[in-house]
């Protein structure tokens, strides 16, 4: 029996390193292509700017100005990808959770306008600033909202955001009407690289970091399917209750 306990805990040892390592490629990855896209983004504004610059553009210039702007929003993509990625690179200071989840929310809304998909945002006022990482709760909303989005294409067309204060604690609350989780997706969602999407762009990372990034903040995060239909995700960061 403690031999087979010991091999149990070196393949443990040995799957866990090879997830570290798949992260770190990824990381390392995910540099290298923002850096290269907006290479090239930089490139095509600057030559969409000398072609308007000149006569002979007047004819096409509706159609040069629709390639800059959709330049600079590509830009813009990466640049918000960066912020977000950044979030070890910065001390920690006091933010709203509103604000967070706005800007979060901001990244994807128009997805869900594009789709059709309701938004309700519930926003307590009294809630105090907490002393946080902005840019990795920036991620951890993402993710979840992302999640969300993804759900709704299934199934569902709503998805409501609550924040409010809970005895020592600021609570975001987010409520879809999709199809919910089954049994496995539930025993395996913080898992790395778990995941139910079969398309190729799903890593299965991002509740994984979302768990992280929230224990970093010393909070909890808990998810689970709605009596109604549909899951819940409650992140919960403890506050200073002087600081409100």
């Amino acid at each position: 029996m403690a031999e087979n306990s010991e091999a149990d805990a070196i393949e443990r040892m040995q799957a866990h390193l090879v997830t570290c390592q798949r992260l770190a490629l990824l990381g390392r990855l995910s540099g290298i292509i923002t850096h290269e896209v907006n290479n090239h983004l930089t490139g095509v504004s600057g030559y969409v700017q000398l072609l308007l610059g000149q006569e002979r553009a007047k004819v096409v210039q509706r159609e040069l100005d629709k390639i800059g702007t959709s330049a600079s929003r590509c830009q813009q993509l990466i640049s918000d990808l960066r912020r977000i990625g950044r979030f070890g690179d910065k001390e920690r200071e006091f933010d709203n959770v509103n604000i967070i989840v706005k800007s979060s929310l901001d990244f994807l809304r128009h997805q869900f306008t594009k789709k059709s998909f309701l938004v309700a945002e519930n926003y307590s006022s009294d809630i105090p600033p907490v002393e946080v990482d902005t840019p990795a709760l920036e991620q951890v909303f993402l993710n979840i909202i992302q999640n969300s989005l993804e759900a709704l294409e299934e199934k569902g067309n709503s998805l409501t955001i609550t924040t409010r204060k809970e005895n020592n604690c600021i609570v975001a609350l987010f409520e879809d009407d999709g199809p919910g989780l089954s049994d496995n997706a539930r025993a395996h969602l913080f898992s790395p690289f778990f995941t139910t999407k079969a398309r190729l762009r799903c890593t299965g990372l991002g509740l994984t970091a979302a768990k992280m990034l929230v224990e970093a903040h010393k909070g909890k995060i808990e998810i689970n399917n709605s009596p109604t239909g549909g899951a819940s995700v409650k992140v919960s960061l403890p506050c200073d209750s002087n600081s409100a």
